[in-house]
């Protein structure tokens, strides 16, 4: 199977399994080091009718988590919920007074907060449930970038979508047209190929954990610089992001399980030794999350 990015025939098979679907294999480029699935199982319909939310998916939440699926279900709220604060923390003073448009919104819960602080918000989302959701907080929503009509945006974000198309570099392009002028910014956080877990560590449970079938890529700092610039993007900056904490590391490390913050959390983490952590793996390349921004080229 050829590489998306470099075309290139050279890869090797990773260690690990996908946690919904083992049969998929988990390759590495062997030339620029994208890690990809052999498959491209997720289409459009999949995220029209809501299969990220369905059954199957809280089913395999409630093994990965160890308890009831309402408790997962909740876990996995509280832990969305406290990501969408933090990146609304990193782009608060970016979206002040910009008309901001976010691509993959899902529910609107970052627009919903963002709206307060932007001068306006519009939502990208074909999942067909949400428009209740937007009408009730009265955003926006485009079920396609081509919905838009002649639109755009000082500002597009795009958290944890790239990773779910099969052609991120045709979205980036289309995405590039709708950006204002040559101050305007795309913003983007993904998933990392070298997560300390598996790269450092080499934890098997986590690895047979952390890969899904809805997640066709995972970068690097490299692999998502070489993505934006096949789009003709120029790469503002890469930022390694640690989302969970030493807490859940080390619950990985001890037990094989997710959710460490939830038992360990209380006397384990606290901003400080957060950042601290998340400075270290950054340093060695190794975080969790990477999120860039880029301008036009």
């Amino acid at each position: 199977m050829n590489c998306y990015l470099c075309d290139s025939v050279e890869n090797f098979q990773r260690d690990g399994k996908v946690r919904d679907n083992p049969n998929i294999k988990i390759l590495e480029c062997s030339n620029c080091g994208l890690v990809f699935l052999n498959t491209n199982e997720a289409d459009e319909e999949f995220y029209k009718h809501n299969k990220m939310n369905d059954a199957d998916f809280f089913k395999f939440a409630q093994r990965d988590y160890g308890t009831d699926t309402q408790q997962a279900i909740r876990i996995l709220s509280k832990d969305r919920e406290s990501q969408i604060k933090r990146r609304l923390e990193f782009v608060q003073n970016t979206i002040i007074g910009k008309d901001l448009l976010d691509f993959g919104s899902g529910r609107a819960e970052f627009l919903i907060m963002a709206k307060e602080f932007a001068k306006s918000v519009v939502g990208v989302e074909i999942e067909e449930q949400v428009e209740t959701i937007y009408k009730e907080n009265d955003i926006r929503l485009a079920r396609s970038i081509a919905d838009l009509g002649g639109g755009v945006y000082d500002i597009i974000t795009a958290f944890h979508v790239l990773e779910h198309l099969k052609d991120p570099i045709n979205i980036l392009k289309q995405l590039k047209e709708r950006m204002r002028d040559s101050q305007s910014k795309i913003i983007v956080e993904v998933p990392t190929g070298s997560d300390a877990l598996l790269t450092l560590f080499k934890n098997k449970a986590y690895s047979e954990f952390i890969y899904w079938s809805a997640h066709l890529y995972y970068f690097t700092p490299a692999t998502l610089t070489m993505l934006a610039q096949k789009a003709g993007l120029h790469v503002d900056f890469v930022k390694g992001i640690q989302r969970y904490p030493l807490s859940n590391t080390l619950y990985w490390l001890s037990f094989g399980k997710p959710a460490g913050q939830k038992v360990w959390g209380n006397f384990l983490d606290n901003p400080i030794l957060q950042q601290a952590y998340e400075n270290t793996l950054a340093s060695l390349g190794a975080t969790d999350t990477l999120i860039a921004q880029f301008s036009k080229a």
